[in-house]
C-alpha cells in the first residue's frame, strides 16, 4: 500500500556578499560581550571618556563637586594652548581618545584582545577551512573581521566623543556651542574614524600575518608601544620632534586627525605620518596575501 508524500516546496534565494559577511563581521564585534571578563574590559576602556564627561559635568555646574577652578572653567577666556581642556572647542572631545595617556592605553588593551586575535584565533582552531567553505572568500573574511573590530574600536574613538559634544550642546545655555563647534567636530570626526579603520586594517593584517593569537597580541603591542618608545628616543636624541610622527604608530595617527580636522599642532610630519602608516600597510598586506591563501592558511 503505498501513501502519496508530500514535500513543502523550497525558494532558493541568492544571497549577496555583504548579506554573507555581516554575520561574522556582527560575531566579531560581539565577541568581547561573550564573558563577564570581555565586558569588565570594554567598560574599563570607557574610563578615560568617562573621566571627560564628569568633567564635562562639573564645568556646566551638574555636579557640585572637584575642583573649584573646573567651575568657572567656562566663564575663562583660555588661550589655544589649553583647548584640550575647553569644552568649547572641539578638540576637548578628542583627547580622550588621542591622548597618549591614557587614550593609548586603553585602546591597545582594547584591540589586543579583539583586533590583533581575529584572525590568529581562527587559525589556530582551523577555523578557516570551515568559513571559507560557507560562500566566503578568502578576502571577504579578512573584510568582516576587519568591519567587526572597527566598530567595536569605533565605539571608543568616534562614539564616545558623540556622546561628550551632544551632552555639552543640551547643557550649554544656548546653541552657540553647537554652531561654534560644529564645523570642526563633524570634520575631526569623519578624520579619527578614517585613521581608526586604518588601525584595525593594519591590526587585522597583522593578525593574517601571525601563526598565533598570542603572538598577534604581542606583535600588535609591540608596534604601538615600541614604535612609540623609538620615536620618543630618536626624536630627542636627534633634535628631531617630527620624527616622532614618523616613528610612531600612535603618533601618526594623531598628527594625521589633527591635520585634517585643522587642531592645533607643532612640530609635525603629515607626509611623514602618512607615509609611515601606508607602508606599513603595504607591506603587511603583501604578507598577508600569500598567507591568506588557502593552500598557505591550512598549514
Amino acid at each position: 500500500m503505498s501513501q502519496a508524500l508530500h514535500y513543502r516546496g523550497l525558494d532558493c534565494q541568492r544571497v549577496g556578499g555583504l548579506r554573507r559577511l555581516w554575520p561574522l563581521a556582527r560575531q566579531e564585534m560581539m565577541v568581547l560581550f561573550r564573558t563577564k571578563l570581555g565586558v569588565s574590559l570594554y567598560f574599563v576602556c570607557l574610563f578615560p571618556s568617562l573621566g571627560r564627561l564628569v568633567m564635562l559635568l562639573i564645568m556646566f555646574g551638574v555636579l557640585d563637586f572637584g575642583p573649584r577652578n573646573l567651575v568657572n572653567r567656562l566663564n575663562q577666556n583660555l588661550p589655544p594652548s589649553m583647548d584640550r581642556i575647553n569644552p568649547e572647542r572641539a578638540e576637548f572631545y578628542f583627547e580622550g581618545s588621542l591622548s597618549t595617556m591614557p587614550g593609548m592605553i586603553f585602546f591597545l588593551l582594547l584591540t589586543s584582545m579583539v583586533v590583533a586575535r581575529c584572525i590568529a584565533r581562527d587559525r589556530a582552531t582551523n577555523a578557516l577551512e570551515l568559513y571559507w567553505t560557507r560562500g566566503i572568500s578568502p578576502w571577504g573574511y579578512v573584510l568582516a573581521k576587519w568591519l567587526g573590530g572597527f566598530l567595536i574600536t569605533a565605539s571608543l574613538t568616534v562614539g564616545m566623543p558623540i556622546v561628550l559634544w551632544v551632552t555639552a550642546c543640551f547643557l550649554a545655555e544656548d546653541w552657540s556651542l553647537l554652531i561654534n563647534t560644529a564645523p570642526q567636530f563633524v570634520t575631526g570626526l569623519l578624520a579619527i574614524a578614517l585613521v581608526t579603520g586604518i588601525w584595525t586594517a593594519i591590526g587585522t593584517l597583522l593578525s593574517a600575518v601571525c601563526s598565533s593569537a598570542n603572538l598577534a597580541m604581542v606583535a600588535w603591542s609591540m608596534l604601538l608601544v615600541g614604535s612609540s618608545a623609538v620615536g620618543l628616543v630618536l626624536s630627542r636624541a636627534l633634535g628631531e620632534p617630527s620624527l616622532r610622527s614618523c616613528m610612531s604608530f600612535w603618533d601618526a595617527g594623531r598628527v594625521i586627525v589633527r591635520s585634517i580636522a585643522g587642531l592645533n599642532q607643532r612640530d609635525a610630519s603629515v607626509p611623514g605620518a602618512f607615509l609611515m602608516l601606508g607602508t606599513l600597510f603595504v607591506v603587511l598586506f603583501l604578507l598577508a596575501k600569500k598567507r591568506m591563501r588557502v593552500v598557505e592558511a591550512m598549514q
